[in-house]
């Protein structure tokens, strides 16, 4: 893995974050068809097919220095969002372990189709 590019969170973890925390991104990075299906509440689409484009600040138009939490189906792609996001200049990078795989069956809050 990239060690030193980003950090792992649970999704535990990250329930609590995201409760405690007025400055909050969760970027689900499955394509757009997988996100309709179903997603966590407080995430919000930028699939990684979007990110290798290059132009994620134009996508997220925030400081390249606020944390974001980066999710996907099982937690691959989102460290490949990481690397990625990393490259493009972001230095506070968080993956979520597990992915949207883990948020279901933890039972926290998502939307389904």
């Amino acid at each position: 893995m990239s060690e030193g590019i980003y950090s792992t969170i649970s999704v535990e973890e990250l329930q609590r974050v995201s409760q405690n925390s007025s400055r909050f991104h969760l970027l689900d990075v499955r394509e757009d068809d997988e996100y309709h299906e179903y997603h966590a509440n407080i995430s919000r689409s930028l699939p990684l097919s979007r990110l290798m484009e290059g132009r994620a600040q134009d996508d997220l138009r925030m400081p390249k220095d606020e944390p974001i939490y980066v999710i996907c189906r099982s937690g691959r792609r989102s460290a490949t969002a990481c690397e990625l996001l990393h490259s493009q200049g972001f230095t506070t990078l968080v993956n979520v372990a597990g992915g949207m795989e883990a948020w279901v069956k933890a039972g926290l809050a998502h939307t389904r189709a």
